[in-house]
């Protein structure tokens, strides 16, 4: 993999390439180093299409692939390959942030994030919460229709925990602090279905 990038932020901004050097949070001098590009979150979110499909009979975990996770921390490393000698090429800093999981061994998680990228996460630091990333400002409303009282207003950006989704693709969410609502699935990365 030619390619390496450090995902920070997402929430309230995207960290700059000279706040990363500011903050020090350069491999120390013993680890190989990570080229540090820093991202944001794309216009669009990456596809959630083209899986290979692995029933959970078939998988190590027993859930199927592929599915969605988000990260149990709030600093993770996701390497090139399935264990601790492979080199860093990301480190997610956003504790809850979904991924999908592709592919799995016993313990590491091959996952692709929002922007279409993937690595392998140990995998103790997934969490089997369902949460979704809003893509961009949006709002929700106390029912599952765009007639319906409005609850709040959330920013791109915002972390949300997945409750439902109807067939009419209105997703029931919650925030951290207790606001719920119904929004449009489309305004979620992570609500997508996979099959």
């Amino acid at each position: 993999m030619n390619r390496f990038s450090l995902i920070l932020g997402l929430m309230a901004g995207i960290t700059t390439a000279s706040q990363c050097l500011a903050q020090d949070i350069a491999p120390k001098a013993e680890k190989p180093a990570i080229k540090r590009i820093v991202e944001e979150i794309p216009p669009q979110a990456a596809d959630v299409e083209n899986f290979y499909r692995v029933s959970a009979a078939k998988t190590p975990s027993g859930f199927p692939v592929p599915r969605y996770v988000s990260l149990k921390v709030g600093k993770v490393n996701g390497r090139i390959g399935p264990s601790r000698k492979h080199p860093i090429a990301w480190q997610y800093r956003r504790k809850g942030l979904p991924l999908i999981v592709v592919a799995e061994t016993e313990m590491w998680r091959k996952v692709r994030d929002v922007t279409g990228d993937e690595s392998w996460i140990h995998k103790p630091a997934l969490s089997g919460i369902r949460r979704v990333l809003v893509l961009e400002q949006t709002t929700l409303h106390s029912k599952a229709k765009a007639s319906a009282r409005i609850t709040a207003l959330v920013e791109r950006n915002a972390l949300l925990e997945l409750e439902d989704c109807n067939e009419a693709d209105w997703c029931k969410v919650k925030s951290s602090n207790g606001l719920k609502g119904w929004t449009r699935r489309y305004n979620l990365w992570g609500a997508q279905k996979l099959y």
